[in-house]
């Protein structure tokens, strides 16, 4: 009868435990940034499109409707959501004024409207809104715009474009460009989270609305 030896098992010793533990622990260090960074970036694409889409909408609707829609960014209302809600009206003829044709829709978390004018021209460029000269009638006030049962305040609480039922911008000589970027509403500023040494954003995405056509350009870096 032949036997065989007996198998012997070698365990790991602690120093050999917590180098293991030491190594994972550096190497987590690195992909949980990682990680987040693909999450903010892949936020930044979402947001951006559901803005596209918007602006799309808009001048579809502006078209086939044959009347005016405006796109809204809501501004300065002192509110979580400045700089990151954005909505479509629709101008009812008959002295219906300015209607919402949808609903109020929120940048994805960490996504905001960069609030710099040199790269969000469509800021800068508002046209007033409400407007009386919009329904054909002088000294006409069309309704308010209401953002969650509060009036949206003239000036500084919104910024919209217009798209006429040629589709293109009522201003159109003037740029309307949007850039959505990472950060966060501080105040009235928005605090960039992926910025260069000049505090630009060095991650964004760039909506342009061509005024003569309302047809929508994207660029990313």
């Amino acid at each position: 009868m032949r036997f065989c030896p007996q198998l012997r098992t070698r365990a790991f010793s602690l120093i050999e435990l917590l180098s293991v533990m030491a190594v994972l622990v550096i190497v987590a260090g690195f992909l949980v940034p990682a990680v987040a960074s693909l999450g903010r970036s892949t936020a930044l694409v979402t947001g951006g499109n559901m803005v596209t889409n918007l602006a799309l909408f808009a001048r579809q609707s502006a078209l086939s409707k044959n009347t005016m829609t405006a796109l809204v960014v809501l501004g300065n209302q002192g509110t979580a959501e400045d700089y990151r809600t954005v909505t479509v009206l629709e101008y009812v003829a008959g002295g219906g004024g300015w209607a919402p044709l949808t609903g109020w829709q929120t940048l994805p978390d960490g996504i905001v409207v960069d609030t710099d004018k040199a790269s969000s021209t469509f800021l800068d460029h508002s046209p007033a809104f409400p407007q009386p000269q919009a329904s054909g009638q002088t000294g006409q006030k069309n309704p308010p715009v209401f953002y969650r049962q509060q009036q949206v305040r003239d000036g500084d609480g919104y910024a919209a474009r217009i798209f006429l039922p040629s589709g293109g911008l009522q201003n159109s000589q003037d740029p309307a460009q949007l850039r959505l970027v990472e950060g966060f509403i501080q105040g009235s500023q928005v605090v960039r989270t992926k910025r260069d040494s000049s505090g630009m954003s060095t991650n964004f995405y760039d909506l342009t609305i061509i005024g003569a056509t309302g047809v929508t350009k994207v660029s990313r870096p």
